[in-house]
């Protein structure tokens, strides 16, 4: 109920259609009027929500050509030449043997920590770090440790007993910090 209904694109300014809601806001009927709001709530950081342009072109020659699918890890939905293509570009702009793309933020966070952590390994974070570390922390089997938001010294106060104190219950030094 608290969600507003999009009338156009999510690009910097959005259209909003107008509810009008009973004496008890518990039920409500759109007006037909679309208000032109300021959009601060999409992930439209990028600028790619257009209908219009170059890159709406592009989009859909490669719909025409590839087909649609959703974005998620290669181990459940698979790859397209044109991944591999990406990958080997980016490699050799960034000057490596190889590289990886995943289709989504959030995706990147929380599948490739746990392939660098596991048992035995300490993550020391942010109390405002963004819900795809927290998942990809949690997924690794790694201990996380958590410091106050830009707090310096309970970061080294959680650095020190990391060190000093060692892994849970056996005390051994950890694999990883």
């Amino acid at each position: 109920m608290w969600t507003f209904t999009i009338g156009s694109v999510p690009g910097p300014t959005a259209l909003v259609l107008e509810r009008q809601f009973d004496e008890h806001n518990v039920n409500w009927r759109f007006t037909g009027n679309k208000l032109d709001m300021i959009n601060l709530g999409s992930y439209n950081y990028l600028g790619y929500s257009v209908n219009e342009g170059h890159i709406t072109d592009s989009v859909q020659q490669t719909i025409k050509e590839l087909g649609v699918g959703v974005g998620s890890t290669p181990n459940e939905v698979g790859r397209q030449e044109i991944h591999h293509k990406l990958e080997s570009l980016v490699a050799q702009y960034l000057g490596v043997e190889d590289s990886i793309v995943y289709g989504m933020g959030f995706a990147t966070n929380a599948f490739s920590i746990p392939a660098l952590l596991g048992k035995g390994c300490l993550v020391i974070s942010d109390e405002q770090n963004h819900a795809s570390l927290i998942l990809g922390c949690r997924l690794s089997g790694a201990v996380t440790k958590v410091f106050k938001h830009n707090n310096m010294e309970d970061l080294e106060r959680i650095v020190k007993n990391g060190i000093i104190e060692g892994q849970p219950k056996t005390h051994r030094e950890w694999r990883k910090i």
